[in-house]
């Protein structure tokens, strides 16, 4: 279940419901009362769901993810949201048929990593009586969280493994996703334009001169240049005007100032390194990480297929 990946690593939100509290006024009976589904011995009521899908955009937000990223979760969860719903209760309800326990001490750290993000505890407090919610329904929460993590961890994390042979043979069988760009080793004076773009200009053709007129470059490069040299880049790193330049030279060859936006280079080539296939000492960790997340989602789907087997669902129409 690809979204539990993502959602299990989000810090809890402290806003928990897209509407205020029910006013005393208003009626027993609403729209949102009506049940949509049942788990177990468990309802679920239409503003459970909206209740999950706010509190899910919430935390993606909360955690810093980008518009793009959030954009794609949510899309996902309009049209799937009883769904993941209705699994996070199975996996919720096996943690507590197996007696996961959270310690206290957890919870309370997580609840001061939240706190931490306001600037004050009553800016905290006063966050969660504007949203309709209590101290209390946070620490539920995160309790929750932390019990799906840790279940997940101990009956399926735990049990996928990862052999070396496994690793190398992917490696062999995928060389072409491992292809490292041409490189170049790039000796470079760099000059900043800061205020006085003339200055940069006037200092630039001075040093071109002197590495013209047979002064060694790396001592040009002492006198003149702001940072230190660029040493190996690869193929694509570079803004494309510099790039063109630089892809260009004969080994030994130097440049003459090259201008960009915020100042001007002058390089010169020390050696071409050409495109190659990286070791596989070098990606064995990102093979790994790939075989060990493809294992563990088989895993997971299969664990959680088990649960919906055994678990009494109704979805209402």
């Amino acid at each position: 279940m690809e979204h539990l990946i993502k959602i299990l690593t989000i810090v809890v939100a402290l806003i928990f419901t897209l509407n205020p509290p029910a006013r005393a006024e208003e009626p027993q009976e609403t729209a949102s009362d009506a049940v949509i589904a049942v788990v177990n011995d468990e309802v679920i009521t239409f503003k459970d769901l909206q209740d999950y899908i706010h509190q899910t955009y919430v935390s993606l937000v909360a955690q810093g993810m980008s518009e793009g990223e959030i954009k794609d979760i949510m899309a996902d969860f309009e049209s799937s949201g009883l769904k993941k719903l209705i699994e996070d209760k199975l996996i919720l309800s096996r943690a507590n048929e197996v007696g996961i326990e959270v310690r206290d001490k957890l919870v309370e750290q997580r609840m001061a990593e939240i706190q931490a993000k306001y600037s004050s505890e009553q800016v905290f407090l006063d966050a969660l009586v504007k949203n309709g919610a209590t101290v209390t329904d946070l620490r539920d929460k995160i309790l929750e969280q932390l019990k799906i993590k840790f279940v997940v961890e101990h009956e399926v994390k735990s049990k996928v493994f990862v052999n070396p042979q496994e690793v190398t043979e992917f490696y062999d069988g995928h060389k072409d996703s491992f292809q490292k760009p041409r490189r170049m080793n790039l000796d470079s004076i760099y000059i900043t334009f800061l205020e006085d773009k003339g200055a940069a200009r006037q200092r630039a053709d001075e040093a071109a001169g002197l590495i013209k007129g047979g002064k060694d470059f790396e001592e040009v490069a002492k006198q003149y240049s702001d940072t230190p040299s660029i040493g190996i880049v690869e193929e694509g790193q570079m803004i494309p005007e510099v790039e063109k330049v630089v892809f260009g030279l004969s080994e030994g060859e130097v440049t003459g100032p090259v201008e960009t936006e915020k100042g001007i280079y002058i390089f010169r080539l020390k050696g071409k390194i050409p495109a190659q296939v990286a070791d596989l000492k070098e990606v064995k960790a990102r093979i790994y990480e790939v075989l060990f997340r493809k294992k563990f989602q088989e895993r997971f789907d299969q664990w959680l297929d088990k649960l919906k087997k055994k678990a009494y669902v109704e979805i209402k129409p």
